[in-house]
């Protein structure tokens, strides 16, 4: 752990701040370092998770127990940079009750054929196993709102 005391911050102030307002650098810099897993926000962290196997699709979401959105999408595609920030967004405010996959499909194609990925972004909703939903392309913030809440009923 780090402190910082006033002797070693004192001399760091330049003379102008000792004056004005060192005792709020003072108070701010008696601090100590801590882990970040030690920070808390209070809001739970959604699961938000790039699929790097097709065993790991299998049991993280096809056999999870949570909803799942799966956003199919390449590192190359304009149109998926857009919506996967959005989907992190709308996926975090549902309060760690939908998660997130990320597929590449250039990494991943056989599950891209699978699950009938013509174009990209595609994105599904998976509950329980079977694919109860999916959008290809671009949508509206109401739409997908519709989208993830129809995952939570």
């Amino acid at each position: 752990l780090i402190h910082f005391y006033k002797r070693h911050t004192t001399k760091m102030l330049p003379r102008v701040a000792r004056s004005v307002n060192s005792r709020a650098f003072l108070s701010a810099a008696r601090c100590r370092a801590v882990n970040k897993a030690q920070l808390s926000t209070g809001l739970p962290r959604p699961a938000i998770y790039a699929v790097q196997s097709e065993e790991e699709f299998q049991e993280k979401v096809m056999g999870g127990g949570k909803p799942v959105v799966i956003d199919f999408s390449a590192t190359w595609c304009g149109p998926c940079k857009m919506l996967t920030p959005r989907l992190e967004a709308a996926i975090t405010a549902t309060e760690d009750t939908v998660d997130l996959a990320i597929v590449d499909i250039d990494d991943l194609g056989d599950l891209a054929i699978e699950h009938d990925v013509s174009a990209v972004p595609t994105v599904l909703g998976v509950k329980d196993g079977k694919v109860v939903d999916r959008f290809v392309g671009l949508i509206d913030e109401d739409r997908l709102g519709a989208f993830i809440a129809k995952l939570k009923e």
